[in-house]
């Protein structure tokens, strides 16, 4: 089945089929990003973690899963979806082709796809931590949080051990105004990634940002600081670092901070929010000529975005 002629939810047309390549290429990208999937769809999350290989090696549909996922790594998307059907044509209730093709779906905005997929898994195998993860995650892109945190809670009570969870429970948290239960959150995450050697700056940097919000300037600069270390090439924690120190009062460190994270490449913080920062320490460091310099860039910014 095409992706043209899939039935539809929120969204009332699907993509045709010569746009997939292109559009799940750059929304794929992100989304793996924001869950940290690697390019199997299994970053962080061992064979261990997953129910036994030979149940799923027994389904009739397990060879074409395994085309799909050898495609899907290539980053050959319509047919992996392709591969997909013909697996769930062969076995409906084959876990990990459901869940692949859940993410395929949210890389591309079709939750509804990806919810129906994932109660299928579920139904399939109750006792699957990692289908019931991804279905509180797709809550959490929709924006509903008591649904997400629902289903977040369940995966922790199925797998413990995974700081992704503990993560996404404590950003539904934090969005409820549950700030203390958050923080709570964020720090299981980062001692699961400690204690499973999964550690991620996402974990550090999360925890850091609502730390600088209640004004524990301390802890949030430790945290920083071990996001530096962990992830020196990164300009995301830099960028963390300039906040901070504007924050208490350090305009000069601030500049210095964020010019390091524009030189810097690798992370999810914009050029724009970059500027922004400089702009602001700057002005309060009374350097006008090198704040309207940064303006001038942002401006430039939104010109090539217009065009």
């Amino acid at each position: 089945m095409s992706w043209a002629t899939m039935p539809t939810g929120k969204l009332k047309h699907a993509p045709p089929n010569r746009l997939i390549s292109s559009l799940v290429g750059h929304a794929l990208a992100c989304l793996l990003v924001a869950t940290w999937f690697g390019p199997s769809g299994l970053h962080g999350t061992t064979q261990a973690d997953m129910p036994a290989p030979q149940t799923y090696q027994r389904s009739p549909g397990y060879a074409a899963y395994q085309r799909a996922n050898s495609l899907f790594v290539a980053k050959k998307f319509q047919e992996s979806m392709d591969a997909l059907d013909e697996a769930l044509r062969l076995d409906p209730k084959l876990v990990p082709a459901l869940t692949l093709k859940a993410k395929l779906a949210m890389a591309i905005n079709r939750y509804d796809v990806a919810r129906e997929c994932l109660e299928r898994a579920i139904a399939s195998d109750p006792s699957s931590w990692y289908s019931q993860f991804l279905y509180g995650f797709q809550f959490y892109r929709q924006n509903e949080m008591p649904e997400a945190i629902q289903a977040l809670e369940k995966t922790r009570r199925l797998n413990p051990h995974d700081p992704r969870t503990a993560l996404y429970l404590g950003l539904a948290k934090e969005s409820l105004g549950q700030t203390t239960e958050a923080l709570t959150s964020y720090q299981e995450a980062i001692r699961i990634g400690e204690a499973t050697g999964k550690l991620d700056t996402d974990m550090l940097l999360t925890c850091s940002r609502l730390l600088l919000l209640l004004g524990d300037y301390e802890k949030c600069g430790g945290l920083i600081q071990r996001a530096v270390k962990l992830a020196p090439n990164s300009r995301d924690p830099h960028f963390e670092s300039a906040r901070l120190l504007l924050k208490k009062g350090d305009p000069a460190g601030a500049a210095k901070e964020g010019e390091i994270a524009l030189q810097l490449r690798t992370g999810d913080v914009t050029d724009r929010q970059v500027h922004f920062v400089l702009i602001q320490a700057y002005q309060a460091g009374g350097r006008e000529r090198e704040a309207s310099q940064h303006a001038a860039a942002v401006r430039a910014l939104e010109e090539r975005e217009r065009k």
